[in-house]
């Protein structure tokens, strides 16, 4: 399968700190058609990835996920390997990841690389990769891991979205593959919303806890 850059990708400035970046937050994270089939192979074969439901409800899941890992691990994490596939900077994203190997837990890391693989498995004939086929050949040489947030910030960049739109799209997919057997379905709002857990962490107020390298 050969995948090609899609011409309708709308690049969008940096936001600033004001009322009109808050719209253009909400307006990036309604969600791409195109990216959503993109990640559908990631869909289809996670039955869970980073939310956890432990006897709870889902909605109670996705608030300790938005206000634990996506904070202290995840959201660092994706900003970190966009910035790093933005510079072709391929150690950026080795530290990115390495980083989270050392965060996550066990079964969590998991089945974080186990997604990535297959995000890379569905991406390895497209053309001109630059640092994402980098980061592909670090992962097969053992360099690091390939989380799925990693790959997702650099598959990403590839594809020409902003950083908004593949955090926006990484809360998608996390929400997507969590409400997968839900019958009624209410999406969250205000700060645990999708666009407010973007603008968070477009605006580091996730970011109490840095992502930091633990020594082994």
């Amino acid at each position: 399968m050969k995948l090609h850059l899609l011409p309708s990708i709308t690049l969008l400035p940096p936001p600033h700190d004001n009322a009109a970046d808050e719209q253009i937050i909400e307006e990036w994270a309604r969600g791409l058609d195109w990216v959503k089939w993109l990640l559908g192979s990631v869909r289809a074969r996670m039955e869970v990835l980073l939310v956890e439901n432990e006897a709870q409800t889902v909605a109670a899941a996705w608030r300790v996920f938005a206000e634990g890992r996506l904070r202290d691990e995840v959201g660092p994490a994706l900003k970190a390997a966009w910035h790093a596939a933005h510079a072709g900077d391929v150690a950026g994203l080795i530290a990115a990841d390495t980083r989270l190997t050392a965060l996550l837990s066990p079964a969590a890391a998991v089945r974080s690389v186990r997604a990535g693989a297959v995000l890379l498995k569905s991406t390895r004939h497209a053309r001109y990769q630059g640092v994402l086929g980098r980061l592909r050949e670090a992962v097969e040489q053992g360099q690091c891991s390939g989380h799925i947030a990693v790959v997702w910030a650099a598959v990403g960049h590839f594809f020409q979205l902003s950083l908004a739109n593949v955090i926006a799209e990484y809360l998608h997919l996390e929400w997507d593959i969590a409400m997968r057997d839900e019958v009624v379905i209410v999406k969250p709002s205000g700060r645990h919303s999708i666009p407010g857990l973007t603008s968070q962490i477009m605006h580091d107020v996730m970011a109490a806890v840095a992502l930091h390298v633990v020594d082994a």
